[in-house]
């Protein structure tokens, strides 16, 4: 809603616009702060760098015009990350470097800036996120003045920064059309890493490199970054499929099938057991039970009759372990992780509490390996770079994050109410398992989709909170919610029969 001075002008395919005013605050303050970064950045970085503040501008401001558009086009672009970040690098002679896709990270991070700085409002009211991952990323965002390197250690910070104003943004512009907007969003931006994905496996053209097996990475950097985000969608179209207030599952079913095919195709061990689980979990939630023994049953007929390629690059996993012997075969992906784990436990003592300083495991890896690796763990990144208090601040995230995905679950068993919910908590799951042999961390453009299915989950509690469902969270005391979005979740209520919690819309309950 507009605050005081400001005038909202209706639209309803693109939503309320604002006219500012005559507020003389922000006619001097505004002008001032667009100024500032042109002109340091012309002075510090020179034309290339003014250049590429232009740019992110020119994105922040198209967005304020239009930023329901934006973010349906802001996730497309996302899911084409390669094509976009294979370009010549931007080389500003400050030790600072990127390509086109790096632009787009800063872009999602200034965006948010731009947008709650015209909009003159707080951006992190009413999230739950704000306290923990303001807390985790304030760490790494300091311990870069203790950093080995200056550009690693703001690389990590900026991608961890991304998809956190990415969900702020989406989060205060949400209401009940845009939920289905988002949703919509998500599927459309699915084409194109898809499509291409079928054309790499048909021309055997995907990204070859572990052990020969030709692995498919699409309109990603590498295989595991498309394995994660084949995850993600999955748990959104099979908790669909599975819902009952979800009419067409023909082409949902079709979907399945092909974001499945192209899972295998990734060749990715991790991801593979992620939508496993995320199979099972939903199967289960949404009592088709029967479906967890039948695709079982396909699934071994399909490896011992078809699968070789998959069954080996399963086996290949105690093979790597039994021939380690206690000393890490570094030709192997498993062995190689195995000793760069082993140094990190064994260095991170010497700066217990606050670490190395953000980046620093990759230098690390450079150390250990003669080029840039990172450590495929994110527990033990955030230990090394940032310490016990990092890694303290990261589990009380994910805390966060798993319980806002259950509160709507453990008010009501009717998956028609806690659809969104269910999608979080298989995807929350997921993260977590992730973290533990890979670098989903710093990749952006899959945890982008994470954190706006966490905007939904919290949207939803929230109407939920308003109708007495649940407990209210402290944070959501002071937020407005319009009555047609409260209508919309009071008519699901009602066709699933469940009445308001005995602790009523006043009570507060947070972690």
């Amino acid at each position: 809603m507009p605050s005081a001075g400001e005038v909202a002008v209706g639209d309803p395919l693109l939503g309320p616009k604002t006219d500012f005013g005559s507020d003389p605050l922000r006619q001097i303050v505004i002008p001032v702060l667009v100024a500032i970064p042109l002109v340091g950045a012309l002075a510090l970085g020179g034309p290339t760098v003014m250049a590429a503040v232009v740019i992110i501008g020119l994105g922040a401001g198209t967005f304020l015009a239009n930023p329901r558009v934006f973010i349906l086009a802001f996730l497309t672009l996302i899911s084409m990350r390669n094509f976009i970040a294979g370009g010549d690098r931007m080389d500003t002679g400050a030790g600072l470097d990127f390509d086109l896709g790096g632009l787009v990270n800063i872009l999602a991070s200034g965006i948010g800036f731009v947008y709650f700085l015209v909009l003159w409002k707080n951006p992190f009211k009413g999230r739950s996120l704000t306290v923990p991952y303001g807390i985790f990323l304030a760490l790494f965002a300091v311990s870069i003045y203790w950093a080995p390197d200056f550009h690693w250690a703001v690389r990590f910070v900026t991608r961890l920064a991304a998809p956190f104003f990415t969900y702020l943004i989406i989060s205060d512009m949400l209401d009940a059309k845009m939920e289905r907007q988002l949703l919509a969003a998500l599927y459309a931006s699915s084409v194109v890493p898809i499509v291409y994905g079928y054309y790499q496996w048909a021309t055997g053209t995907g990204n070859d490199v572990t052990e020969g097996y030709n692995r498919v990475n699409s309109s990603f950097f590498h295989p595991a970054h498309f394995g994660m985000y084949l995850d993600f969608m999955f748990c959104v179209c099979y908790s669909e499929f599975l819902s009952p207030t979800v009419r067409q599952k023909g082409w949902r079913a079709v979907y399945l099938v092909a974001i499945s095919l192209l899972q295998v195709s990734t060749y990715t061990r991790i991801t593979w057991v992620c939508m496993v689980f995320a199979f099972v979990y939903l199967s289960w939630v949404y009592k088709k039970r029967s479906y967890i023994l039948a695709v079982a049953i396909v699934a071994a007929f399909l490896i011992i009759g078809f699968g070789h390629g998959v069954a080996d690059r399963l086996a290949s996993i105690g093979d790597d372990l039994g021939a380690s012997n206690g000393t890490p075969d570094l030709n192997t992906s498993v062995g190689w992780r195995l000793y760069f784990w082993q140094e990190i436990e064994r260095r991170c003592w010497d700066h217990p509490w606050l670490g190395f300083g953000a980046g620093s495991s990759v230098m690390l890896g450079v150390e250990l390996f003669g080029v840039e690796a990172a450590p495929h763990n994110g527990y033990l990144r955030v230990l090394y770079e940032t310490g016990f208090i990092g890694l303290a601040s990261f589990l009380y995230v994910l805390v966060t994050m798993l319980w806002q995905g259950l509160r709507l679950v453990r008010a009501s068993n009717d998956t028609r109410v806690t659809f969104i919910s269910h999608i979080y908590i298989a995807m929350t799951v997921i993260y977590i398992l992730l973290n533990t042999t890979d670098n989903i961390l710093e990749y952006y453009e899959v945890d982008i989709y994470q954190w706006a299915i966490l905007s939904l989950v919290e949207f939803a509690n929230l109407r939920a909170a308003r109708l007495g469902v649940i407990a209210q969270a402290r944070w959501e005391k002071d937020l407005e919610v319009a009555d047609e979005d409260l209508e919309a979740l009071q008519t699901v209520l009602d066709e699933a029969g469940v009445a308001p919690g005995i602790d009523g819309p006043g009570a507060s309950s947070s972690p």
